[in-house]
């Protein structure tokens, strides 16, 4: 018999010692041998009348269940203890997706944790579409998102449950398909928001589909959801002629216009922004912030001769004050 067999036999022997001293050594001997076929030797400590060994079995099972198949963690989702049952469930997420029926046992749990973590398992693994559809059939918001959040689910799937009565899983939707293109007419808007449904989840949508919406909306969003717009806008838009952008002008809606021009360069842009603060009509404090956002680009001749022609035609003193400065913003900075 090999030295490591004779001391794991000894530390098996110690473990049922009456002998306290030698049943604590027996647990560390263990755990500094390191293997997971040792595991089953923790099992019966699962019930001891000590907390100390009842922690030290839990310790095992996380140290060396996940070196072994998902069935080692059979002890502790057959246990009548749930804390042990949810020790269990938030093992399997370091399990790879090899077999069902022991954590199926653990959905049937009256537990929310349990039932949660053992379908998110279930769901990596092949041949589970008709527990994935027992899931959307039922009346529990967090499993049905779980299910739409699986490898079973589609665009189709996400679609169609924008209809749900559950707020939360229209808007886990309307946010997982917002890189597809979806036509949301004004009915479904003003449904949706009805309902409660968050503005910003419908901007990507409304972008591709519906800009005149948008459009009509801008005066009642807050300003970190004009943050969130004008991110969106730098993704899908890169031109003034693009549709989304041209609704925006067409409907004034020039703060949401100037912070998505903020940093953009090309006779396109510079056009669009000079015929925006040049325009009389158009709020003075807004079109001097036009004005601001360009003192970054005051060494740029041209940007200057622009500003002093503003400066000298404006019929705003604001406007005339601001583009002054701009246009000779550099002589200063080289005083």
């Amino acid at each position: 018999m090999s030295k490591l067999s004779t001391r794991f036999t000894a530390a098996i022997s110690n473990l049922k010692s009456r002998d306290e001293r030698k049943r604590r050594r027996a647990i560390r001997e263990l755990f500094e041998m390191d293997d997971p076929q040792h595991l089953k030797a923790f099992i019966p400590l699962l019930n001891d009348k000590d907390s100390w060994y009842r922690s030290k079995a839990i310790d095992a099972f996380r140290i060396w269940a996940p070196r072994e198949s998902v069935t080692s963690l059979e002890p502790l989702i057959a246990h009548k203890n749930i804390d042990y049952n949810r020790v269990a469930a938030n093992l399997l997420e370091k399990f790879s997706p090899t077999g069902t029926d022991v954590i199926k046992e653990l959905f049937e749990k009256d537990d929310m944790i349990c039932k949660a973590k053992a379908a998110q398992f279930i769901l990596r693994n092949d041949n589970e579409k008709e527990f994935y559809c027992s899931l959307l059939e039922g009346e529990n918001t967090k499993l049905k998102i779980i299910a739409l959040e699986s490898k079973y689910s589609s665009n189709d799937t996400l679609t169609s449950c924008l209809s749900d009565n559950s707020l939360k899983i229209v808007e886990y939707c309307l946010t997982a398909l917002s890189d597809v293109e979806l036509q949301i007419d004004d009915g479904t808007v003003e449904q949706l928001t009805k309902r409660g449904v968050k503005f910003g989840l419908l901007m990507p949508h409304l972008i591709r589909s519906n800009p005149e919406k948008l459009a009509e909306s801008v005066q009642e969003l807050q300003n970190h959801e004009i943050k969130t717009l004008v991110d969106l806008l730098n993704r899908e838009c890169d031109s003034v002629e693009d549709e989304p952008i041209n609704t925006l002008i067409q409907c004034k809606q020039y703060v949401v216009v100037g912070r998505w021009l903020q940093g953009k360069r090309g006779e396109a842009f510079d056009t669009l922004r000079w015929e925006i603060i040049a325009d009389d009509s158009i709020d003075e404090i807004e079109r001097s912030r036009f004005i601001e956002r360009l003192f970054a680009r005051c060494d740029e001749e041209k940007i200057r001769l622009e500003a002093e022609k503003i400066a000298n035609n404006s019929t705003s003193e604001l406007i005339k004050l601001t583009a002054h400065n701009l246009s000779t913003a550099k002589d200063r900075d080289e005083q």
